[in-house]
């Protein structure tokens, strides 16, 4: 048998096959509207377009409230941690950074955003401790500006699957509490319910 005759034919055979397997691994790549929906976000989880409207609704909301609208220097507020109480795997805390930003850009200097994030509790002792001291004050900075108000919130689910159908109703809760009383001074909700067709295996 002749090998180096065989041996130049397998060679380019055997590069045509890699280039073309090499193709078929890869796919179109696009840009899309944030607000609407690709053809991959099937079943009854929350999209882009969800998420961007939660957020716009929740700044319009907490922009308008008497303790920010009257209030004689902006109140300085601080985030705290999302729960998620869903089955769906949510990047919670950026509900709350979209927000922010938002608020930051449209809401012409009413509020003061404070760069940390810590938990509720956490937050509760330090600025209660460090007011006390006077390392942090309401009225202006010393060491550091403390917290008036803290912007957290909640996603929670009820899922529900009937034959070859599913659905998912979605409650997002957002609220604004005093740092000092802990009283809650603001708190709206977003309502979703989706139906699909699809198991919840694709989801």
């Amino acid at each position: 048998m002749n090998w180096n005759k065989w041996y130049r034919w397998l060679v380019p055979i055997g590069g045509m096959l890699a280039i073309a397997a090499m193709v078929g691994c890869t796919g179109e790549t696009k840009r899309v509207d944030p607000d609407s929906l690709s053809d991959q976000e099937v079943g009854t989880g929350l999209s882009s377009q969800d998420f961007r409207s939660v957020c716009e609704r929740m700044a319009r909301s907490l922009v308008q409230i008497r303790p920010i609208q009257n209030a004689s220097t902006p109140p300085k507020v601080a985030l705290h941690d999302v729960q998620n109480e869903t089955d769906d795997y949510i990047k919670e805390n950026e509900f709350t950074h979209k927000i922010r930003t938002i608020l930051i850009k449209h809401a012409e200097g009413k509020i003061v955003f404070l760069d940390r994030e810590e938990s509720v509790d956490e937050a509760s002792k330090r600025e209660t401790r460090d007011k006390e001291q006077g390392r942090a004050t309401s009225a202006g900075p010393k060491d550091r500006l403390g917290a008036d108000y803290w912007l957290t919130g909640r996603i929670g689910s009820i899922d529900r699957v009937a034959g070859k159908g599913s659905t998912t109703y979605y409650r997002l809760s957002f609220r604004l509490t005093d740092a000092a009383t802990q009283a809650i001074v603001w708190e709206d909700e977003y309502e979703i319910k989706k139906a699909s067709t699809l198991s919840p295996v694709y989801r």
